[in-house]
């Protein structure tokens, strides 16, 4: 929840920004981008001269809203000077530094100027102030009651960018997430002139060629464990190569397999090459994939949670898979 005293800090901070920085984490999403967006149209308007820097660029898919300025690609070169003179350097919807990649030598630096505003359970965070709320739905949703609590009213653009995060991080107001306050921010957001449908379909209704034959050989491999409650699907390296979905984020794949009937967990699991294999998971209801996530180093949220692993494909779906109808047992939520 935030509260006055978190309005009172974001305020004080906001106002010694003369000259700002915002992050994010690697491989941003609509959350991500949405936040750094928002909060920099409002630290514009208090006179702030501000730059946003991330390790990696905003996706196509999320450009739709066409902001005055584009997020910088990090250059240490570049970059890291910048960190180094900013008044204050803000981290949104990022709380643990090794969700910065690259980034994360120059932002430690910055950590007694950096401010971090965020929705996922903290992890080693150096940061000198953290304004943190795991109840709340998006970060972006924190970043509206923060400056709408200084006085702020967001232009069509600002409220664009909010309502981008809103929607994204709770697939659409699906996930358990939502909650009223979701639906009452989403509202102002609309009276603004945001375009709900026009939104849902820049987002999700934007499907390659390349990303639906992918969808169809991950399908094709469809793995069922703990009576049908536990769904997985592997993507391969050769997938990707045969179907040409190299610059194609597969991660709503899950969707597809939430959507069978009885399954709870979704493990999507992606070689990344190098040994190294990613895991996306999903899950309904009150079960945890977060708790899980963090047991392989991963993590996220309770209901969408992600992992990088060292070793096989093999190795980690049986792993993960493992874990994953263990955390139904416990549940009493198995087959």
């Amino acid at each position: 929840m935030i509260g006055p005293e978190s309005i009172r800090l974001f305020r004080e901070r906001c106002d010694a920004a003369a000259e700002a920085v915002i992050v994010t984490h690697m491989n941003p999403d609509g959350d991500a981008v949405g936040s750094a967006w928002s909060l920099a149209c409002f630290l514009r308007e208090r006179g702030s001269r501000v730059r946003l820097v991330n390790q990696d660029p905003t996706p196509e898919y999320l450009e739709f809203i066409e902001p005055p300025e584009r997020i910088e690609v990090y250059e240490a070169s570049r970059h890291d000077a910048l960190l180094e003179r900013a008044d204050r350097v803000f981290l949104v919807d990022n709380s643990a530094p090794d969700r910065l990649g690259s980034m994360e030598p120059a932002m430690r630096r910055a950590a007694s100027r950096t401010l971090c505003i965020d929705h996922h359970p903290m992890r080693d965070a150096p940061w000198a102030d953290t304004i943190v709320d795991v109840d709340s739905c998006a970060t972006t949703a924190m970043i509206y009651d923060l400056a709408t609590g200084c006085g702020w009213k967001p232009d069509l653009r600002s409220a664009w960018a909010i309502y981008l995060g809103l929607a994204t991080d709770t697939g659409f107001f699906r996930f358990n997430s939502t909650n009223a306050r979701t639906h009452e921010i989403a509202a102002e957001l609309l009276r603004l002139g945001v375009d709900s449908a026009w939104t849902y379909q820049q987002i999700y209704e934007r499907n390659s060629p390349a990303y639906v034959r992918l969808l169809g050989h991950a399908l094709a491999g469809l793995r069922l464990a703990a009576g049908g409650a536990v769904a997985s699907v592997l993507i391969t390296t050769e997938m990707i190569r045969d179907v040409g979905a190299e610059d194609v984020d597969p991660t709503e794949i899950t969707t597809s397999l939430l959507a069978m009937h009885g399954v709870r967990v979704a493990l999507l699991f992606r070689e990344l090459g190098s040994g190294r294999v990613k895991v996306s998971l999903r899950s309904k209801g009150p079960l945890d994939v977060h708790r899980l996530a963090t047991e392989f180093g991963g993590g996220g949220h309770r209901n969408a949670s992600g992992i990088v692993m060292a070793g096989t494909a093999d190795e980690a779906i049986r792993l993960v898979t493992a874990r994953a109808s263990a955390l139904l047992d416990a549940s009493g939520d198995g087959a």
